[in-house]
């Protein structure tokens, strides 16, 4: 069947498609008996999930719109598929949950588990990798959370959701940097003589007063590259 022709005066098939306009009134139902059966979906999914996502959440949550979506629009569609959908889903969710209640490699299997991204302020190279984490996006995280440098924090840790904990070092010691390189002021302010930090990890170590490793290897990441450690700067 062919579709009729273009016509930039055809206002109804351009609001209303092919139904007629009655069918508003179905999309009207639709749509609330949609937002109740999401009320329903989420509240029995948990507070876990209204929180912050992990991977298996968010896969279920997509499935749920996925499911919805079209029949909220297609009149040819009927809404029991997305209901038994929304039930599948919730009692998937429900018992993966309660398996991973007594046996924690199922929670591990499914949310993946806590990373360990810096220790005793130095980045662990190989767990930014495994984590695709971009040691920028770490800087970025440090500064939201108010930290200035890496030898604040004894433990860096990545949550299931992909939030970041941290553990504060006490007391604090020189380290890197997590200040923007524009803000090049603040950054020479906190600079600490005679101690430099590793570009790619923030391991520091004891060097001269002009602050220059030379062409040290660090033992902790293998890196050449060098800049100068800081301390906290009150402001």
């Amino acid at each position: 069947m062919q579709s009729p022709p273009f016509r930039l005066t055809d206002w109804h098939r351009f609001l209303f498609g092919n139904a007629s306009w009655h069918f508003l009134l179905e999309v009207l139902l639709r749509t609330c008996a949609t937002y109740v059966l999401l009320v329903i979906a989420m509240r029995l999914l948990g507070r876990r999930v209204a929180a912050q996502f992990t991977l298996f959440e968010i896969s279920i949550v997509v499935t749920l719109a996925a499911a919805i979506g079209v029949p909220l629009q297609a009149a040819n569609r009927g809404m029991l598929p997305p209901f038994l959908i929304a039930l599948v889903a919730v009692v998937l969710q429900r018992i993966i949950a309660a398996a991973g209640i007594t046996h924690r490699r199922v929670e591990t299997m499914i949310s993946t588990d806590v990373t360990l991204l810096a220790r005793e302020g130095r980045l662990e190279p190989a767990e930014l990798a495994r984590a695709a984490m971009p040691r920028e996006k770490v800087y970025e995280a440090m500064r939201l959370a108010g930290w200035q440098h890496l030898g604040q924090i004894s433990r860096l840790y990545m949550e299931p959701s992909g939030a970041f904990s941290f553990i504060p070092a006490r007391p604090a010691k020189p380290g890197l940097s997590v200040l923007p390189a524009i803000d090049e002021e603040l950054r020479d302010e906190a600079r600490v003589p005679g101690c430099s930090a590793c570009l790619q990890c923030g391991n520091t170590v004891q060097t001269d007063e002009s602050g220059h490793a030379g062409d040290l290897r660090c033992d902790n990441c293998g890196s050449r590259e060098w800049t100068y450690a800081v301390t906290e700067v009150e402001r």
